[in-house]
C-alpha cells in the first residue's frame, strides 16, 4: 500500500468517544470536564442519559475504533461500570470492534472492574500514572501512590489485558532529569505495550494556570523539559518502542487506531456531557454541566451547546496541524483530494518557511517534523493554522 493511500485509509469510517465525567479529585493541571461528584444517583442518571443519547445519536454501524475516557471511568463501582458497558453493548458490538480502549486511573481500577471491562470488550487500558514521585503526585493532586499504579497495572495483566498504555507527565515545576528519568526507568519496568509521555501544560482556566499567574508557581526551565523530551525518545527507542507521534511511542501493543483517527481527521461522534463531534467539516459539542446535557439527552432534544461548520480552508489547516503531529508527517496530496482543494498552493509558502528553517522535512507531497521542528512543534502547527485564520473570522457570529 502506497503512503498516500495509508492515509487515505486511516482517516476513513467514524469514531465513537464515550466521555464519562466523574473523577475522585479535580487535578490543578486538568482542563478537561470533570467533577467530583458524591451523590452516586448522578452517576444513574448520567447512565440513563448516555443511553438516550446513544439511542439518538450512533446510528452509523460499527465504530473503526471506540474510547471510553474522562473523567475517570474506572471510578464508578462495579454494578455502574457492568451497566455503562450494558447501555453501550446495546448501541454497538464491541468485542467485535476493531479497536476498544479505556481510560483508568490507578486509585479506582481493581482487578473485578478490569474483568468487567474485559468481559464486554475492552482490549486496551490507558492508566493515568503520570509520575511514581510522591511530591509530584502531591503537587498534580493525583490521588494514588506509586505503589498503587504498579498494583492497578497488575490488576490489569492479571484481568487478561495485553495491551495497557502507561501515561507519564514530565515538566512538573521543579522536576530533575534525573527525576523524570526514573520515572521512565520505573514505567518500563512494568512492561507496558505503550507509552503516552505529555509536557505538562499550563492550560488556560486551570488552578495551575491560575497559581502561575499570581507567581505561586512558575514553569520549569525550557532547556531542562528540552533535556527530558530528548532523554524520553532516546530511552524509549532503546527499549523497542517506535515514536510514532510527538508524545506516543508504540511498543507490543501497537499504535492508539483512536488517537491516530483524530490526527488524521476522521470523523468522530462524542457522546457525554461536554464531549465533541466532528464529521464531514461541522464540529458539535455537547452541554458541559452534567444536569443540563442529561436533560436535554432524556428530553430526546439536541445536547449540543455549540456548531460551527468549518470552511474549506480550515479544514485543510487543521488537517496539516493534526497530522504533523505524527512521525510519518501528512500527505497534502491526500488532504487536497479529500477537500478538492489547491492545500499546497495555499500553504506552500508557510511550509517553504518551515523547510528552509529545518522545522520540516518534504518529499514528494509528504510533509513532515524534523528533529529540530520537535521541538517546535506547536509552533509549526499554529503556523498553519494562521493561513485559516480569514476564514475562521467569517465563521463567527
Amino acid at each position: 500500500m502506497s503512503q498516500g493511500r495509508a492515509d487515505r485509509s486511516l482517516g476513513e469510517g467514524t469514531s465513537l468517544y464515550v466521555h464519562v465525567p466523574f473523577c475522585v479529585v479535580k487535578c490543578g493541571y486538568c482542563d478537561f470536564n470533570s467533577y467530583v461528584v458524591d451523590d452516586r444517583s448522578v452517576h444513574d442518571r448520567f447512565l440513563d442519559a448516555l443511553d438516550a443519547e446513544l439511542e439518538e445519536r450512533w446510528l452509523d454501524g460499527p465504530p473503526v475504533s471506540v474510547f471510553v475516557g474522562g473523567g475517570t471511568p474506572t471510578l464508578l463501582d462495579p454494578p455502574r461500570l457492568q451497566r455503562l458497558f450494558d447501555v453501550l453493548g446495546r448501541h454497538v458490538d464491541l468485542p467485535s470492534c476493531p479497536e476498544v480502549s479505556m481510560e483508568a486511573n490507578p486509585e479506582s481500577l481493581t482487578e473485578e472492574k478490569a474483568g468487567l471491562a474485559r468481559a464486554a470488550g475492552v482490549r486496551r487500558f490507558s492508566m493515568g500514572v503520570q509520575t511514581f514521585h510522591a511530591h509530584h503526585l502531591r503537587f498534580l493532586d493525583r490521588a494514588h501512590t506509586a505503589e498503587r499504579a504498579e498494583a492497578a497495572f497488575a490488576s490489569a495483566r492479571a484481568a487478561g489485558f495485553d495491551n495497557i498504555s502507561v501515561d507519564l507527565m514530565f515538566g512538573i515545576p521543579g522536576e530533575t532529569v534525573d527525576e523524570w528519568e526514573s520515572d521512565l526507568e520505573r514505567a518500563l519496568a512494568l512492561r507496558p505495550d505503550h507509552l503516552s509521555c505529555y509536557n505538562l501544560t499550563f492550560e488556560r482556566g486551570t488552578r495551575l494556570h491560575r497559581d502561575m499567574k499570581r507567581g505561586a508557581v512558575e514553569p520549569n526551565d525550557q532547556e531542562v523539559d528540552r533535556r527530558m523530551f530528548l532523554l524520553t525518545r532516546e530511552r524509549v527507542a532503546r527499549a523497542g518502542f517506535s515514536a510514532y507521534e510527538i508524545s506516543n511511542f508504540a511498543g507490543r501493543g501497537g499504535p492508539c487506531r483512536h488517537n491516530d483517527h483524530y490526527w488524521m481527521q476522521g470523523g468522530y461522534v462524542g457522546v457525554g456531557p461536554g464531549a465533541s463531534s466532528h464529521r464531514a467539516g461541522v464540529r458539535v459539542t455537547n452541554l458541559k454541566a452534567v444536569d443540563a446535557w442529561a436533560a436535554a439527552a432524556l428530553a430526546r432534544v439536541p445536547c449540543a451547546a455549540t456548531a460551527e461548520t468549518l470552511r474549506p480552508t480550515q479544514r485543510a489547516a487543521e488537517a496539516l496541524w493534526l497530522g504533523i503531529r505524527r512521525a510519518e508527517g501528512i500527505d497534502v496530496a491526500a488532504i487536497a483530494e479529500r477537500l478538492a482543494l489547491p492545500v499546497e498552493r495555499l500553504f506552500r509558502s508557510t511550509v517553504d518557511k518551515h523547510v528552509a528553517a529545518g522545522l520540516v522535512r518534504r518529499v514528494d507531497s509528504r510533509v513532515a517534523l524534523t528533529p529540530e521542528g520537535l521541538l517546535v512543534a506547536d509552533g509549526v502547527g499554529g503556523d498553519y493554522l494562521e493561513v485559516a485564520l480569514p476564514d475562521a473570522r467569517q465563521n463567527r457570529p
